[in-house]
């Protein structure tokens, strides 16, 4: 089936509308509408296109969305040192955190004794 199909226009649509109109009241159509989805060149209505987007059928299971997220692990780090005043682990040209807080500490006690 093609979608020039569902495009051009149905003889039984405009008829259903009218129905559908008579019966409940509250679906109101005009004719200019009418004929701005029904023209002869091919040109999708806009009540058709959420359908027609590509859409997965099926959820991804938990083993294949796992398996693709893989390939997406963090690399190992190599540059990870011991530092040399306190001997906890540091990145090497940075400073080690427990040092940098033991500076920072004193740093405070010194401002607010002063």
């Amino acid at each position: 089936m093609s979608l020039r199909s569902f495009a051009q226009p149905a003889a039984h649509l405009r008829g259903a509308l009218k129905i559908q109109t008579s019966r409940f009241g509250t679906l109101s159509l005009s004719q200019a509408a009418l004929d701005n989805t029904t023209q002869n060149t091919f040109q999708v209505p806009c009540w058709l296109e959420p359908f027609l987007w590509a859409a997965p059928k099926k959820k991804t299971s938990h083993s294949k969305k796992r398996m693709r997220a893989s390939n997406k692990g963090l690399p190992l780090k190599e540059n990870v040192t011991e530092c040399p005043a306190c001997g906890n682990h540091k990145l090497l040209h940075h400073l080690c955190k427990h040092c940098y807080g033991d500076i920072k500490q004193k740093s405070k006690n010194e401002l607010l004794q002063a």
